[in-house]
């Protein structure tokens, strides 16, 4: 089972986004745990970093949608990159 621990998270473009959208990075700290009888075996395996843009519920303040997700290391290689290609590609979310 690959168990994942939230070790930071920032909010970017906070006075540019509408106010029911966020842009929300993430990194996990991830490990693959293994109980077997009374045995627990923790690995420690790569770190993960999340940029996800989110909408909120005006309706409901306590729900929020995932509307696009980007990995870092995948497509994109740092944040910044994943953060242009937001600014441009996702013009209806600022305004």
């Amino acid at each position: 089972m690959i168990v994942q621990d939230l070790i930071e998270t920032t909010e970017f473009f906070t006075e540019e986004t509408k106010d029911d959208f966020f842009v929300i990075y993430e990194k996990f700290a991830n490990s693959d745990c293994n109980c077997e009888g009374n045995m627990f075996e923790e690995i420690e395996c790569d770190d993960e970093e999340i940029v996800q843009i989110l909408q909120g519920n005006p309706d409901c303040s306590c729900s929020l949608r995932s509307i696009e997700s980007y990995r870092v290391g995948q497509e994109y290689k740092t944040v910044e990159d994943i953060l242009a290609k937001i600014k441009k590609e996702h013009t209806e979310i600022f305004k």
